[in-house]
């Protein structure tokens, strides 16, 4: 995993975690939104000496409060309505393997106790019966939220939080660590290049320059995204990327263009998106630009161009 990464910063990272996989206690990997969270619990996984038994991922955000036990540790046929046969839990699918716990942090105030139980405890019942079965899978968590501001605001309970933190792992979004982006996107190449109707050697160096300046919002599987389309859509050995290509949906989802937008030319529409993105942060031009999907550059560049038309003060 580590010839992909050349920047120190993902070096510790995958140290640290070799060094965590010798251990049984419980990991909590903290980052944004496709960092390589789980790529970073398979490694802890496979450097253990549990790396062959099951890897089970969870994903919090799809257990409902009513499906969560049923999810986690299986139930008994006849259990509820429905339970026409016995069925296994993730716990019991992990065996003496490793629990991923993926997004922990979305899971509701009503789930929280029963996972911490179950940490504490090392033993759960399927639902139906009342027969303690043993936890023996090492559980390693991840999520991309600030559990220690959830716990503040009284949306996660600190027990847990404790109980999940005991050796703690912050992925460092891609934007700070540039060094590692012509190995991802070079590694990404090679896994998509027989997609394309021409055999794709890589990147032109203005496409190289364009990629390594860009603040990837959406970080590692944003980039996986953008060469996969590069190369399904090459036609030349060497891919050109243009900047529109990079755009990717706004990081806030609580906006929508005003009806009387509708009428107007894209041009337009696209200085009221840009000067809304920098008022909702704040007058914060990096953390709009990121929002938006485009380089500080850019977004300079326009409100140079709407200050020299008058359109902005």
């Amino acid at each position: 995993m580590s010839l992909l990464y050349q920047s120190q910063a993902m070096l510790h990272v995958i140290e640290q975690a070799k060094r965590y996989a010798r251990s049984t206690a419980t990991v909590l990997i903290v980052g944004e939104s496709g960092t390589g969270k789980e790529l970073i619990a398979q490694l802890i996984h496979e450097q253990s000496d549990r790396q062959y038994e099951p890897l089970v991922r969870v994903n919090c955000t799809s257990l409902s409060d009513s499906l969560f036990e049923s999810e986690l540790f299986g139930h008994e046929r006849g259990a509820f309505t429905g339970a026409v046969v016995e069925r296994q839990g993730r716990i019991d699918a992990a065996g003496r393997g490793t629990l991923f716990l993926d997004e922990v942090g979305e899971l509701t105030l009503p789930l929280q106790p029963k996972l911490l139980r179950v940490l504490e405890e090392a033993e759960f019942e399927r639902v139906g019966s009342q027969r303690s079965r043993p936890m023996q899978a090492r559980v390693v968590a991840a999520t991309n939220r600030p559990l220690s501001d959830d716990v503040a605001k009284r949306k996660f309970r600190l027990d847990l939080y404790h109980r999940l933190n005991v050796l703690p792992l912050a992925m460092p979004a891609l934007r700070e660590r540039r060094e590692d982006i012509p190995l991802l996107t070079q590694h990404f190449v090679r896994c998509f290049h027989k997609e394309a109707s021409v055999p794709v050697k890589g990147m032109t160096p203005a496409t190289m320059r364009l990629l390594a300046e860009y603040d990837w919002p959406g970080n590692v599987r944003q980039l996986r995204n953008v060469i996969h389309r590069a190369c399904v859509l090459a036609t030349e050995e060497l891919v050109h990327i243009d900047e529109s290509s990079l755009l990717t949906e706004p990081a806030d989802n609580d906006f929508t263009l005003p009806r009387a937008l509708d009428v107007l030319p894209l041009r337009e529409i696209e200085r009221h998106v840009i000067l809304h993105r920098i008022e909702a942060h704040g007058g914060n031009k990096s953390a709009a630009a990121r929002a938006l999907g485009v380089t500080s550059r850019t977004l300079r560049n326009k409100l140079t161009e709407y200050r020299r038309l008058g359109h902005v003060g």
